[in-house]
């Protein structure tokens, strides 16, 4: 195998130069759908040339730092980095690729820890950034630059292009969505698919695509790839960037897409691939997820042509998932790559029923395998934003094998609805990212949306004052350890005065703990992309010290690094929450410290 590479890149001088894709002469010729996109693209055509310039071994696995060609693009050579790792000794082994986020890179870790399970995985490198230390060769796009920008990708030649039009570094002379950068990024991973498949190590008939964030919409877009038997995009494809959202007034900023942007719905945004999509699709996100929006999840999985989907959702979570999920990605590659005999029930059928009077709906959700199941939950929201939605829990009665609930429903404001099916298994299972001992299916989302909108009534539902939210249900485990809640956007609870403060009440300990509360204003409240504010408060707790307070004042911050005093509660989107020991957050999960947080007078001080 390794003669084979190293025959491969003795032979890189021969060859061909000629472009991968020919240039659109004019508009005329340009693709406006997704499939005549991608009709006549070959990416077998042009050889791999793997170079392998590094390989580790370690626990079983055997990791090499290789670079391959992506295409030959304005008469110059565009080649990746990625890491290329399988189980040592592995023969027609189960393999997939795997496509970072925006900011990030290419990482070993996942690689090994699939290696183990039995995978082989190919981790592209698409942005640039340094793979590995001293690493002589890297990711170099050579003419064309589908990368973030120099602040990513030293060679950069322009920032975030959120345009089809042509530049120096485009393929096509005319507008064209070859001109963006999701086009040559799905390329790059359909090329990395290309080299699964050519590997001895790697069965070809056994091959899946996942990805992170900005990985996730490469993986909504590759997921039209032939090849591939199953796809799992993460906190990202999902879609309908340049729509707002229903019931909010244009949150697209300035120039994304402008003059354009049908074209670039029609041919780069996951709404337009999911169509096309033939294999399985397992998608993973947070309920606030800011890039995966969980509505317009829901919007894409049903217009796939098959209803062999599921959706899992980390509850009151802004891009970032729990074991939980990263637990399904294992069983849903186990099943759908290994064969094995793996189980995960199909998502729940929901229906939401609005009442006469208007006043009221009926949510109905119908769980499949009821008998397995070990909890149901119903969740409901009238916030229009997903992105600063409180979703509250409903009262659930079951009668037979289905669950239900009545929901308020009121004049000029939507409902938002779906039920979380949760199913144990047998006994604490490892995950790439933490532990569990069950996993969560999302069912079908039910919604109503007005005939007219009237946001405003959203701060005339407030009715008691009380905030206390519980700690094991209200809040989500921030990736830091600290926990975070959207109970702020509650629009049943009223907002308190100036003079009210936040008490924290702790369990008694012998050490001295610092407190850190921070909290997100403005954001995401009338629009997708509306400017953030950030203040933070921090106290510190003597030993066996149980109370702590924050008044207003005692929060500072603001935009662009201002340390200006907070001036009142009013629109607060998060609170995020930290136990702090000799500088380092304590992972707050399980944790008994902190036991409630409610409103009392402020002391002044």
């Amino acid at each position: 195998m390794r003669l084979l590479f190293f025959l491969l890149t003795a032979g890189a001088s021969l060859l061909s130069a000629a472009d991968s894709l020919q240039p659109y002469a004019s508009e005329a010729e340009v693709p406006r759908d997704v499939v005549s996109l991608w009709r006549d693209v070959d990416f077998r055509r042009d050889p791999l040339d793997v170079r392998v310039l590094k390989e580790w071994r370690e626990d079983g696995a055997v990791c090499r730092l290789v670079t391959f060609l992506v295409g030959n693009f304005k008469g110059a050579p565009s080649r990746i980095a990625a890491f290329y790792t399988f189980p040592e000794g592995a023969q027609k082994a189960p393999a997939f690729v795997w496509a970072h986020g925006g900011g990030q890179r290419a990482e070993r870790r996942r690689g090994a820890y699939f290696a183990k399970q039995g995978y082989a995985t190919i981790d592209i490198n698409w942005g640039g950034r340094e793979i590995e230390p001293g690493a002589t060769e890297n990711t170099d796009w050579g003419k064309v630059d589908p990368t973030q920008g120099p602040q990513f990708y030293p060679k950069a030649f322009r920032g975030v292009k959120q345009d089809f039009l042509p530049d120096p570094h485009t393929i096509d002379p005319v507008l064209s969505p070859r001109n963006g950068n999701w086009f040559l990024l799905t390329y790059a991973g359909r090329r990395a698919i290309t080299f699964l498949e050519d590997q001895p190590e790697v069965d070809p008939s056994r091959l899946g695509f996942t990805g992170y964030s900005m990985g996730g919409n490469i993986t909504s877009f590759a997921a039209i790839d032939p090849r591939l038997r199953a796809v799992a995009p993460m906190v990202g494809g999902t879609g309908f960037v340049t729509s707002p959202f229903p019931g909010i007034p244009d949150p697209v900023p300035a120039g994304h897409y402008r003059g354009h942007a049908d074209l670039f719905a029609a041919t780069m945004e996951s709404q337009s691939y999911y169509p096309h999509v033939k294999c399985p699709v397992l998608l993973l996100t947070a309920t606030n997820d800011f890039h995966g929006t969980v509505d317009r999840a829901f919007t894409c999985l049903a217009r796939l042509p098959h209803p062999d989907w599921r959706i899992s959702l980390k509850l009151h979570y802004n891009h970032s998932l729990g074991p939980e999920q990263w637990l399904l990605l294992s069983l849903w590659f186990d099943r759908h790559l290994k064969g094995q005999p793996i189980d995960i029930p199909k998502t729940a059928k929901a229906s939401l029923t609005l009442a006469a009077d208007g006043k009221s709906a009926a949510f109905v959700v119908t769980p499949d395998q009821p008998a397995r199941l070990r909890a149901v939950r119903i969740l409901y929201s009238h916030d229009p934003n997903p992105q600063s939605r409180f979703w509250k829990q409903a009262d659930a009665g079951r009668i037979g094998d289905t669950w239900s609930a009545r929901l308020p429903a009121h004049e000029g404001l939507p409902l938002f609805a779906f039920a979380d099916c949760t199913y144990p298994l047998e006994g604490i299972r490892q995950a790439f990212e933490g532990s569990a001992d069950g996993f969560t299916l999302a069912s079908e989302e039910a919604v109503h949306h007005p005939k007219t909108w009237d946001t405003s009534r959203l701060g005339a539902m407030a009715t008691r004052d009380e905030f206390s939210p519980d700690f094991g249900r209200d809040w989500g485990i921030s990736p830091n350890g600290g926990l975070t809640t959207y109970k702020f956007r509650d629009p049943e609870m009223r907002l308190p005065g100036a003079d009210q403060a936040l008490r924290l009440k702790l369990t008694p300990t012998d050490k001295r703990l610092g407190v850190r509360l921070r909290v997100s204003k403005n954001r995401f409240l009338t629009g997708v992309r509306a400017p953030g504010e950030e203040y933070v408060a921090n106290a510190l707790t003597k030993p066996g010290q149980s109370e702590v307070t924050f008044s207003v004042a005692d929060f500072h911050g603001g935009k662009d690094g201002e340390k200006t005093p907070m001036k009142d509660w009013g629109n607060i989107s998060t609170l995020s929450l930290e136990i702090i020991e000799q500088g380092r957050p304590l992972p707050l999960s399980g944790s008994p410290l902190p036991k409630s947080l409610d409103w009392t007078r402020a002391t002044g001080r």
